[in-house]
């Protein structure tokens, strides 16, 4: 690979995790007002981001779903999108826009859980105290919002949101397989739109009951970014910069989010920047480091030693 196309592979990397960083503040701008609920926000990203896959796939090689694959997908589905996002952005209704990215970050732990469980994932001291020290920086942050409350954070929310990874990361570790064999916008278009159809019972009614003629440019404009950017575009970058990048460089860019987001947060007046949420930061990403760090020998083709 070329330096220019690494440089650019970076560059678009870049933008789409300062679009996720960015997608919470806005997000909680939005429902800031009452009327937007986490329900209702949610269904626009669900539909919203369906819609424009179904309008950029024919540009990619088209590709038929097999038979066998249709009842994986519809749990996908849930797990990736529905259940992932739904809880989401209701976690990011009554938490704070930075502990949301914070929690974001810890993927690569349940990631790690998860394999080691199931798929019977090679386990060591090394990863077991990364764990440890992610799962601290965990629960600082989930005491310190119990303490501070109010913008600083809610107990609930992080826990929705915690719970909004866990299931995203279901989607990453039972269902690689079918994430590897189709191309990403045609998974995407059908991801999506099973999963508007799927919680359709539960997003109808707040969506019909909103008071559209009430809502101001909070309301719009925090949710067409939510839409067009935190759905959309973000997700087609990270195709880009996914095809080009290894995947902890990608995972290192991650980190960036927890600082757009209490940066624009508090610019808004909806945030606080605490020191309980700068070190549950640095004991996630120093977590997440032991537990995704390769050793030499892991690197050369052996076999990783405790």
């Amino acid at each position: 690979m070329s330096e220019q196309t690494q440089t650019r592979a970076h560059l678009i990397t870049l933008a789409a995790f300062l679009c996720f960083g960015l997608m919470s503040p806005m997000c909680k701008w939005a429902m800031a007002g009452g009327m937007i609920t986490g329900v209702s926000m949610a269904a626009f990203r669900l539909c919203g981001a369906a819609a424009l896959f179904w309008l950029i796939s024919p540009l990619v090689p088209g590709q038929r779903i097999e038979k066998r694959d249709w009842w994986p997908l519809i749990i996908m589905s849930l797990c990736g999108m529905g259940i992932n996002q739904f809880c989401y952005v209701i976690g990011v209704q009554h938490t704070s826009p930075t502990n949301a990215c914070v929690i974001t970050t810890s993927t690569p732990v349940f990631t790690f859980v998860l394999s080691a469980l199931f798929l019977h994932a090679a386990v060591t001291l090394r990863k077991v105290g990364g764990l440890l020290l992610a799962a601290t920086g965990a629960l600082i942050l989930i005491l310190g919002s119990q303490l501070q409350g109010g913008k600083s954070g809610n107990v609930l929310g992080d826990a929705i949101c915690l719970f909004s990874q866990l299931s995203a990361t279901c989607y990453f570790v039972f269902f690689s397989g079918i994430i590897k064999k189709y191309h990403p916008v045609i998974l995407m278009r059908w991801l999506f739109l099973i999963s508007a159809v799927l919680t359709l019972p539960l997003w109808i009614h707040a969506v019909c009951s909103l008071p559209w003629a009430a809502l101001g440019i909070p309301e719009i404009s925090g949710t067409l970014y939510t839409v067009l950017f935190g759905s959309f575009i973000s997700y087609l970058l990270m195709i880009v910069g996914q095809r080009h990048l290894e995947p902890a460089t990608v995972a290192a860019y991650n980190y960036i989010q927890p600082v757009i987001a209490a940066t624009v947060g508090i610019a808004l007046g909806i945030d606080v920047l605490t020191w309980q949420k700068v070190a549950a930061v640095l004991c996630i990403a120093a977590g997440v480091w032991f537990i995704s760090r390769k050793t030499k020998t892991q690197v050369n083709g052996g076999m990783e030693s405790p």
